[in-house]
């Protein structure tokens, strides 16, 4: 039957393929993705997935590769000769890499990244989840800068492995097929941990821009929640206040149980003071009542009806592929439809329970916040105290704070707040060849060290990579000698800032009339007569200029 999905195996590796009438595609799927890494080895499936790929594209068959959340997938388009020449190809090498190209990829991937932006959905990952899990998809290929043949071998063999394999195909496997990859079992699925930090909260996202999102236990509700917020952001920024453009959602998978979904909307300046009023006023009418009954209906039957119309060669082998690589059940057409005409308006108001009670809301910086959202503005207080060598900056006393390097933890003091980094905390340490140091937490704070923004600042750089393994290093090209921070308070400021203090003044005041009253006094009780007078009104000069002040 056209439509049906078919399974099979090929060098024992599952293949699900629908019979389809467009030219044939293949996607040959692994489990494992970017959630998968850790930040000091972020970017090395990506470089892998390129390595792969280079100079095997052609008009005549087009491929590409991607590297998402939980896979690693490899496309190609064509006859089925050249499929089974590219995946026969393609698992040659995956099982056997070669790197004469590796550092042509590095700067290819490095120049990439360089002009990545982190967009709304990837920094709410990054709030929820920290610099570790599905929070990597906003932060740079550190990994780019650590990678090394032998590692990367060493993580081919291991990902891209036949029992971690699934092939999906529009059309039955080519004539004559081989998928030569090395032995190996299925990479295991890790569970998303969020931080540990108050919710429901907020924080400050993109300028002009307000985004909601939740994480739920996958299941039909949790993209029609998602439908239905959007929709509401539309009808009272869009359709009715006139003050935002369209909405969007996303429903991306953080393990093979949960997904987050995030909704937005792009919004006016003069939207800011009532905007986040009317995001959690949307959210919460649907955790009160749930979605219109007849705009539910609507949605629903729009779901459907997509489902039915759409070909299943487009989507079915590969949602397949997915599913089996994550040990969840491969669903049937008539299973999906029956999904969708079993949910309730009661199973859409749970869902919107459960995002309220882990809800992350961005909104402009400049907008209103609410009294009912955990501001997220800085990193929780550190359990204990840190102990260790104190450095003061290098323009003290015009600028103020404390460095402070201990064998376990570092910490930065300013008039604005405390930040703390323990090493056992430490996701990675980002090293300039300047010495410049970031220590950044798997929550996603971080501990900058600049050595010229301090006294002795190297000596507090030596004593940070001599407590942090060196396995956390991620070692940076040099930077550009004006970007390196470092104090800009001159000789002239730290004058200015003494001779602005009266007690200076008294003091020199005092010690200028000691000296007087030595030159001109030949007798002791004379001289301290003068003394004492002289301290008197310095001391009364002083307490009036404090108070004053």
């Amino acid at each position: 039957m056209t439509g049906e999905l078919r399974e099979t195996e090929v060098d024992g590796v599952p293949v699900f393929w629908v019979p389809g009438e467009r030219r044939m595609r293949g996607s040959l799927w692994f489990r494992v993705g970017l959630a998968d890494e850790s930040l000091p080895r972020h970017g090395w499936l990506h470089l892998l997935e390129h390595l792969a790929l280079h100079d095997r594209d052609s008009i005549r068959a087009p491929i590409n590769g991607c590297v998402s959340m939980l896979h690693t997938s490899f496309d190609i388009e064509g006859e089925p000769d050249d499929i089974a020449a590219f995946l026969q190809q393609l698992c040659g090498w995956l099982s056997a890499p070669d790197f004469t190209d590796l550092e042509h990829e590095q700067r290819v991937l490095r120049a990439e990244s360089a002009t990545r932006r982190p967009g709304p959905v990837d920094l709410h990952m990054l709030w929820r989840y920290g610099a570790q899990g599905p929070g990597l998809v906003a932060y740079d290929e550190y990994g780019l800068h650590t990678a090394d043949p032998e590692r990367l071998r060493s993580l081919a063999a291991q990902a891209f492995a036949r029992g971690n394999a699934v092939l999906a195909l529009t059309g039955p496997p080519p004539a004559g097929l081989r998928l030569p990859l090395g032995d190996g079992s299925r990479w295991p699925v890790r569970e998303a941990i969020p931080c540990k930090q108050p919710l429901p909260a907020g924080f400050a996202g993109p300028p002009g821009a307000v985004a909601l999102s939740g994480v739920l236990p996958r299941s039909n509700e949790g993209p029609t929640l998602v439908r239905s917020l959007r929709r509401g952001l539309e009808g009272g920024f869009r359709h009715g206040a006139g003050l935002g453009y369209s909405g969007w959602s996303s429903y991306e998978l953080v393990d093979a149980e949960n997904a987050m979904v995030t909704a937005g909307i792009d919004i006016l300046p003069e939207a800011r003071p009532t905007v986040t009023a009317e995001v959690m006023s949307v959210l919460r009418r649907l955790r009160d009542r749930g979605p219109d009954p007849t705009d539910l209906r609507d949605d629903l039957e729009q779901e459907i009806q997509r489902v039915k119309a759409e070909p299943a060669e487009t989507w079915m082998p590969y949602l397949a592929a997915r599913e089996a690589l994550l040990g969840r059940p491969v669903k049937s057409r008539d299973q999906l439809i029956a999904e969708a005409e079993a949910t309730a308006v009661e199973g859409v108001r749970q869902a919107a329970f459960a995002m309220w009670s882990n809800l992350l809301v961005s909104v402009d910086p400049d907008a209103a916040t609410d009294p009912q959202l955990n501001w997220l503005s800085g990193p929780p207080p550190a359990p204990s105290v840190v102990t260790g060598q104190h450095f003061k900056p290098a323009g003290w006393p015009v600028t103020k704070g404390r460095l402070t390097v201990g064998r376990d933890a570092a910490q930065i003091e300013t008039p604005a707040g405390e930040t703390s980094a323990s090493y056992g905390e430490l996701a990675v340490v980002v090293a300039y060849p300047d010495g410049g140091r970031q220590l950044i937490r798997r929550d996603g704070y971080q501990v900058q060290i600049e050595p010229e923004y301090w006294k002795d600042g190297r000596q507090a750089i030596l004593a940070v990579d001599a407590a942090v393994s060196p396995a956390l290093r991620v070692p940076m090209p040099a930077r550009e000698p004006e970007t390196i921070p470092r104090s800009r308070v001159t000789r002239r400021d730290k004058a200015e800032y003494w001779l602005k203090k009266p007690e200076v003044w008294v003091m020199a005041a005092l010690l200028f009339a000691v000296i007087l009253a030595f030159a001109t006094s030949t007798r002791i009780d004379d001289l301290l007569r003068r003394i004492i007078a002289t301290g008197v009104v310095a001391g009364v000069v002083f307490y009036f200029s404090r108070r004053r002040n």
